[in-house]
């Protein structure tokens, strides 16, 4: 029965995982267009997904530790590689095909989410460069060396000293 609902519950996370990666697509066309409006929304659906990926994880650990309870573990927490030993056959590359479907897609929002950091880092680089372009510097108002190297008139008498 566990490994079932551990099935179940990896399967939900699969499609959240999903859910967030096109989410992460979007953002980066909204990141590469410049709309502010809709990279917001993105950013919001994105909590959501993620507050409902952390319950399923609650969950599936929870069963982890329900499948595996009379049975010894490698580590201190347990993983789906030790929930792999208790189950049978049939399950358990049920589940290491689940496992590796997340897996791949956690990668790809890996990738997606790199690509979006980035993309942020360049526009602001972009942002500082017009800014530093657009603001004129200001010389220092201070007694600073460059106070010490302006030149000052001589002072000139009235008599011609060197005739």
């Amino acid at each position: 029965m566990s490994s079932i609902l551990l099935s179940s519950i990896l399967e939900q996370q699969h499609e959240e995982y999903k859910q967030l990666l096109a989410l992460s697509k979007e953002k980066s066309h909204f990141i590469t267009v410049n709309d502010i409006d809709g990279l917001n929304e993105v950013i919001n659906k994105e909590a959501k997904n993620l507050l409902a990926i952390e319950t399923l994880e609650t969950k599936r650990i929870e069963c982890v530790y329900a499948l595996l309870s009379g049975h010894e573990w490698d580590g201190d927490v347990p993983t789906l590689s030790d929930c792999l030993k208790v189950v049978s056959e049939s399950e358990a590359e049920q589940l290491q095909k689940q496992q590796e479907q997340l897996s791949n897609v956690m990668n790809e929002l890996r990738e997606i989410n790199y690509l979006n950091q980035e993309l942020i880092y360049q526009s602001l680089q972009f942002v500082s460069l017009t800014l530093s372009m657009v603001q004129p510097r200001q010389a220092p108002i201070n007694y600073g060396p460059s106070a010490k190297q302006q030149v000052k008139p001589k002072n000139q008498g009235y008599f011609d000293t060197q005739a």
